[in-house]
């Protein structure tokens, strides 16, 4: 009795263990990059020739004058309009394998005529054979403007009229960080100094199986620095 006993925990232990699975979860491979970007904002940017940043997290700063670079927006430029295959009929078109819907009766074939006086009793109708059809599937047409099946879509960069620049760190956390910007005005007068103290944002972009992203990024206009924060 104590043997089967052990046997079935055994047996019990054994199918716990098969049970159990470990799914790998496929990540992109982004490598997260540490620095600090800056945009500057469309109605600022024509006034902005050189722009100096020094940010200042954990008790370690980094410095120096960005390579600014046009900003640009993605467009979406739509997709290919839906051609269906040839010679695939449209639902609803009677004798091109719709089922359900009735083909109109046409005289002398399987169905009897109505008899006429002096002209004899009409021979008995004769059913044509069952000839089965074949019913083709109809294709899904997405809606107009939609996105369908096997349809290309494509979308192109445009200029938003902003400048970037991204200032390259050791490290980068979630702890606060102290950013400063200066720089040189397109007439060569200097910009006014501007200081910003805020906490970078971190996120599962991809899921939680495939790490934190922490990021850091600032906007700067007339009236100073903010933090860029996603739309919505």
């Amino acid at each position: 009795m104590g043997r089967t006993k052990v046997l079935l925990a055994t047996i019990a232990t054994t199918v716990l263990v098969s049970g159990c699975h470990v799914f790998e979860v496929a990540c992109p491979a982004i490598a997260q990059a540490s620095g600090l970007s800056v945009t500057v904002a469309a109605s600022y940017a024509p006034a902005v020739k050189a722009l100096h940043l020094k940010a200042c997290q954990d008790g370690v700063c980094r410095e120096g004058y960005l390579e600014l670079v046009p900003g640009s927006i993605s467009v979406d430029q739509g997709c290919e309009p839906y051609v269906p295959e040839p010679g695939v009929p449209k639902p609803g078109a009677p004798g091109q394998g719709d089922p359900g819907v009735p083909e109109p009766a046409v005289p002398g074939q399987g169905v009897p005529e109505p008899a006429v006086p002096g002209q004899g009793v009409p021979e008995p109708a004769v059913p044509d054979p069952a000839v089965p059809k074949s019913v083709v599937p109809e294709p899904a047409v997405p809606e107009s403007g939609g996105r369908g099946p096997d349809r290309v879509c494509s979308a192109t960069a445009a200029p938003d009229g902003t400048k970037r620049g991204m200032l390259m760190l050791d490290i980068l956390t979630e702890s606060p960080m102290l950013v400063t910007t200066s720089g040189t005005s397109i007439d060569g007068s200097p910009l006014p100094v501007r200081t910003l103290r805020f906490t970078p944002r971190s996120d599962y972009p991809f899921g939680e199986p495939c790490g934190r992203f922490v990021s850091a990024s600032v906007v700067l206009d007339e009236a100073g620095l903010r933090q860029d924060r996603p739309a919505g």
